[in-house]
């Protein structure tokens, strides 16, 4: 007779490749995923994978199986999570990898408020720089700014990342205010990120769509944004740095944007997760709660002609003084 969850766990392991993902995805141990794979085959009679200390493959007769079942077993489950979803609310742990740059700023404040608004979800955000494999080591979802690693993930992009050159009015107030983007090749710079290569700005002109690029030796380097902000803050350069990082700081007047009639080369800033398949609710809602965030900050943002102005907007709306629709 056929077992469902027999079924089900062989065809997660196949989408996953290998006992140990396919375990971590489905809250069971790799011993108990293996088993039920071995007791599938021996009540079919056939091998349908091949197991070494390196590898997993599926053999021909596991291809053709697993070739017929997959859509139906996939089917069945979002049929039976699309009733679940109705009755219940988003539980569970949801994990998360976030890069450092954009781990240090405003995703704490939304990391917050979504757990707010679903509080049976329990959050674990990892913040690091290396290449993450977000199968393998059992996360949700990630945030990644720029190109994906893998084109395998499925991306969701929130918005085009608008950072700006500044620095702190005790800099500016010893060296003076820069006139021009070629003049940065005089100042202190600190980069965010690691190793003591030239920083690279590329920067258009709003109104004239000039393009120039300067390359500015760094003073400090730091892959710590923390680290980096402090260091402008009590005036050691000029450096960019994204509105999600620095929003606070330039309310406060800690910071101050440099070029406001220029801009910086925009990267995107995606959520990933690797299957549209067993999406749990915790990750379908806090995607579709990141995107409004962004689609109300954009909104916000896009009403406003000065960059001053959408800086000031951006850190009121971390601080919840301005909710606006």
């Amino acid at each position: 007779m056929l077992d469902l969850n027999q079924l089900t766990v062989f065809i997660r392991v196949v989408d996953e490749g290998s006992f140990t993902a396919a375990g971590k995805a489905l809250g069971m141990p790799k011993s108990r995923v293996s088993r039920m794979v071995a007791d599938l085959e021996a009540s079919l009679g056939a091998r349908l994978l091949q197991r070494t200390t390196r590898q997993l493959s599926m053999t021909e007769v596991g291809s053709a199986y697993y070739s017929r079942c997959r859509h139906l077993v996939h089917e069945i489950i979002e049929a039976h999570e699309m009733i679940s979803d109705r009755e219940g609310n988003p539980q569970g742990l949801l994990r998360i990898a976030v890069p450092m740059m954009a781990g240090s700023g405003v995703m704490g404040h939304y990391f917050a408020r979504y757990q707010a608004q679903y509080p049976d979800v329990r959050l674990e955000v990892i913040h690091t720089d290396r290449p993450v494999n977000l199968i393998q080591e059992g996360f949700d979802l990630g945030v990644y700014l720029g190109d994906l690693p893998d084109s395998s993930l499925i991306a969701r992009t929130l918005a085009e990342s608008d950072s700006v050159l500044c620095a702190a009015p005790s800099y500016l107030a010893r060296v003076g205010r820069p006139l021009h983007p070629h003049d940065l090749v005089q100042m202190r710079c600190v980069k965010i990120g690691e190793g003591s290569q030239p920083q690279t700005y590329e920067l258009t002109h709003n109104e004239t769509g000039e393009v120039v690029e300067v390359k500015v030796e760094p003073t400090i380097s730091t892959n710590s944004v923390v680290a980096a902000l402090g260091s402008m803050v009590q005036g050691a350069g000029i450096g960019d740095v994204h509105y999600l990082l620095a929003g606070e700081q330039f309310l406060n007047g800690q910071l101050v944007p440099l070029f406001t009639d220029w801009r910086l080369r925009p990267q995107p800033i995606s959520l990933a997760y690797p299957s549209r398949q067993y999406l749990p609710r915790k990750v379908r809602v806090f995607i579709d709660f990141m995107v409004e965030e962004a689609q109300r900050l954009e909104r916000v943002l896009d009403s406003l002609p000065t960059t001053e102005e959408q800086i000031t907007a951006f850190a009121k709306l971390l601080r919840n003084e301005e909710r606006k629709p």
